[in-house]
């Protein structure tokens, strides 16, 4: 819990002294539970993961090893990896990501309400970057809260120094907010408001600041997301096709109110009927021509700004420091080849829809596929996602599922989920 609040805190967590101090934490955790609770079984899924990640980071050490034909073209090299070294880096991320579901799957044989708090801690970690970025907007920082980034200058993008990574959280916290509210089980709409309207409260105040980081990607992500939602959660009221109608009805209201009030945000959104993209689309086109020279074996870890420079298309400009095309698949392909980012995208695919499909209660399953629709959009339209700070809550949520589902059965108290308490029928389903 400590790193879904530290992570954001750090820039996101993907500095290497960041990922250092959660690498740090997450072990301390795995041992303190070990020595605890003394030898524990470790579930199928964990070994399934572990040994993904055993199979991405052999392809990479084999792709930095000088025993390939000689790489004609563009690059003369005997090894497929533009950056030898880069392999490093990416175990390091891989081996704490795996820490940290290991963990958890530890921790969620001890504490059944695990879902309910990472969802809490999650909300904690969102209401913590507003506070910090309401203060630099009220003090009238020039900065961000480490380091000058004129780019994002009169940006919302607390400790982040990037609004999509911002935005992208506080998205997320909407949509925990909306749960939380989701999981009192009192009789009635107004009780329930009285009792648990706080998290509509946050989820408000979230939005507004979300409107003020003008990240079109987080706006996007929490209207996905929250209109997933509230569409798939049971109600005793309404049935699927007015709670569909609803949501719709909701989103295009929440368009309405933007357009009106954060015009900012909204001339941002007019900017996509552009020809071009503000950079994505050259971005994009020099990855799928980079993807086409080697479409099977990639380009290495840490290649892919040499790539992109190489490859760059005309139009694209020359003096950034293209680290991603924006695009986390283009990423993959870019760097472990197109094969390897299909069986990438299956695994969590797969992992996702047993999770979803063998959880019981409904609350539940629909955060899970809310995060799971916010995901993907997010990976599609930035880099982000691969930050500590945003896939942790997203991981976490899921293993806890999946070793709710699939960890050997023995007595455990019933989850906290208002939907689980209900005596009312499934009208979803």
């Amino acid at each position: 819990m400590a790193q879904i609040i530290l992570a954001p805190l750090l820039l996101g967590g993907l500095r290497p002294w960041a990922l250092a101090i959660l690498a740090i934490l997450t072990g301390i955790g795995i041992v303190a539970i070990c020595l605890r609770a003394g030898p524990v079984q470790i579930s199928k899924h964990v070994l399934y993961l572990w040994l993904g990640i055993g199979g991405l980071i052999g392809w990479s050490v084999l792709q930095s090893l000088a025993v390939w034909p000689l790489q004609a073209y563009p690059f003369n090299a005997p090894r497929i990896a533009l950056v030898p070294n880069g392999w490093l880096n990416m175990a390091f991320y891989l081996n704490w990501l795996g820490g940290v579901l290991t963990l958890t799957t530890l921790v969620a044989r001890m504490q059944s309400h695990l879902t309910v708090i990472v969802a809490r801690t999650l909300v904690v970690a969102c209401a913590l970057q507003v506070v910090l970025a309401t203060s630099a907007e009220l003090l009238g920082w020039q900065t961000t809260f480490w380091f000058a980034k004129q780019a994002h200058l009169g940006d919302w993008t607390g400790s982040f120094a990037n609004r999509n990574a911002f935005g992208t959280l506080i998205a997320f916290g909407i949509v925990a907010c909306l749960f939380l509210y989701h999981q009192s089980d009192a009789s009635s709409r107004g009780k329930r408001l009285d009792q648990a309207g706080g998290w509509l409260a946050l989820a408000m105040v979230f939005a507004v600041a979300l409107t003020q980081s003008h990240s079109r990607l987080g706006f996007a992500m929490a209207i996905l997301g929250s209109a997933l939602f509230v569409a798939l959660t049971p109600s005793e009221i309404t049935n699927r096709l007015k709670r569909l109608l609803l949501t719709a009805l909701g989103c295009i209201a929440i368009l309405g109110v933007v357009a009106v009030a954060s015009p900012e945000l909204w001339a941002r959104f007019i900017d996509l009927s552009r020809t071009d993209l503000i950079q994505r689309d050259d971005l994009w086109m020099t990855a799928l021509h980079a993807i086409s020279e080697r479409p099977i074996t990639g380009w290495g870890a840490d290649g892919i700004a040499v790539v992109i420079a190489h490859f760059a298309t005309p139009d694209l400009n020359a003096n950034a420091n293209w680290f991603s095309s924006h695009n986390l698949w283009l990423d993959s392909s870019l760097v472990f080849g197109i094969p390897t980012t299909l069986i990438l995208l299956a695994a969590i695919v797969i992992a996702f829809v047993m999770a979803i499909a063998n959880g019981k209660h409904r609350d539940t399953r629909a955060l899970l596929i809310a995060l799971l629709g916010m995901g993907l959009l997010g990976s599609v339209g930035d880099w982000v996602m691969v930050m500590p700070a945003l896939i942790l809550p997203v991981v976490m949520m899921a293993m806890t599922r999946l070793e709710a589902t699939f960890a050997p059965r023995r007595a455990r108290p019933a989850p906290l989920d208002r939907a689980a308490q209900s005596p009312v029928p499934d009208q979803a389903g």
